[in-house]
């Protein structure tokens, strides 16, 4: 259904927003039936499919927390929805609002009409299966937001850590290569013209510098077998490899049992069946095969077998993790320890991914200061040997 952006006065006051109708006669016959004097409607644009874009995780978060707010506030579902479809700035995302809200007031479950939205994460229609009071549902939307945002500051925060140390070395790159191919063969010519060969170390720079600008051309067919072989990188195998990679490997095992621990936690807190709440958290793991080793645990858990014992027989959950799911387990508290878990192994991650990124500022930093260093030799050697014995 289209969608349509309005501007419009009720009650003295100037408002804007969003709403979907099949036609524009529908948007104002639906303006006028809410009490809204129209000034102007118009249909929102909507993008190509090549200029289209996802919605991303902070939008989504956002309009998250901003629903759970309005059930708060004591509004029906259908009219929450709304006003965050009118407040959001993504058009596709509003059309996903106001899509769920006309589903939800035909008569689709809320949870299903949350399931067939697609942009929303697989845990969240069956928190809304679980919660079906206003105060439950509000409690769905806020935890879901919380954990999206946290997501969206995770990705954010090693994006930023590693910006100042790509920036550097690719800017340094750049530099040497332009006094390699511009300044040190006009040296050369120079040199050679009073019979002159140019120093080792100019020589060396000189060959180095070409070996890897000649390497760039192989990018293009290195990307393209790496889109052929995109299965084997989503395989068991990558995964394994990528586990065995110092710090690299780590990082990746505590950020996917911190997703892992976080979910869990959420969806028992919205009282959701503990072999449902594993199937779904599961989903939300990436590393392959930690995923794989999870997903035998289901079956296991719906047969009555304590998670935590089968967590222990598992290869690659630290020995930690068991224990303390144990312990939730015989407290009967197994959603807040799972809580503790997640922040446990996300500070870990976040701990190791800024020791290494505060070593690898100085690090990247003396390397380039190095290779710029043998860059200035390699062209001032020639300048000493024109002023020494040109004339």
């Amino acid at each position: 259904m289209p969608l349509y952006f309005y501007e419009g006065i009720v009650e003295g006051k100037r408002i804007k927003g969003k709403l979907a109708a099949s036609s524009e006669e529908e948007a104002l016959a639906r303006l006028e039936a809410r009490g809204i004097l129209p000034l102007k409607v118009e249909p929102v644009r909507r993008r190509t499919a090549f200029g289209r874009r996802r919605v991303s995780t902070e939008e989504l978060a956002f309009a998250l927390l901003q629903l759970a707010t309005l059930l708060e506030a004591g509004l029906p579902l259908t009219r929450a929805l709304e006003l965050v479809a009118s407040q959001v700035e993504s058009d596709e995302l509003s059309a996903v609002f106001l899509k769920v809200k006309r589903e939800i007031e035909e008569g689709v479950d809320p949870a299903e009409a949350f399931r067939n939205a697609e942009v929303f994460p697989e845990f969240l229609p069956e928190m809304l299966a679980a919660a079906r009071t206003g105060e439950n549902l509000e409690l769905t939307f806020k935890l879901a937001g919380e954990y999206l945002q946290r997501m969206a500051e995770v990705k954010n925060r090693i994006v930023s850590s590693v910006t100042y140390p790509a920036f550097v070395i690719v800017f340094s790159f750049l530099a040497v290569v332009v006094a390699v191919k511009f300044v040190v063969p006009k040296l050369t010519e120079v040199l050679q013209s009073f019979g002159k060969e140019p120093p080792l170390v100019t020589k060396v720079v000189v060959f180095f510098t070409n070996l890897v600008l000649y390497s760039l051309a192989l990018l293009p067919p290195l990307a393209a077998l790496l889109y052929v072989k995109r299965d084997f990188l989503r395989s068991q195998r990558f995964g394994l490899f990528l586990l065995r990679v110092p710090i690299l490997g780590k990082i990746l095992l505590y950020s996917n049992l911190a997703r892992f621990a976080k979910v869990m936690a959420m969806l028992l807190e919205a009282a959701v069946p503990l072999p449902e709440a594993l199937r779904l958290a599961v989903r939300s793991v990436t590393l392959l095969p930690l995923r794989e080793e999870l997903e035998k645990l289901v079956p296991q858990v719906e047969r009555g077998k304590s998670l935590s014992k089968l967590l222990k027989d598992t290869r690659l959950v630290p020995p930690l993790f068991a224990n303390l799911v144990e312990t939730g387990e015989s407290g009967g508290e197994l959603e807040k320890m799972f809580e503790l878990l997640a922040e446990t192994y996300e500070k870990e991650t976040f701990r190791t991914i800024d020791f290494w990124i505060r070593m690898a500022e100085p690090i990247s930093i003396l390397l380039i200061a190095l290779v710029v260093g043998v860059v200035v030799v390699s062209v001032m050697l020639p300048l000493a040997q024109l002023s020494t014995g040109a004339f």
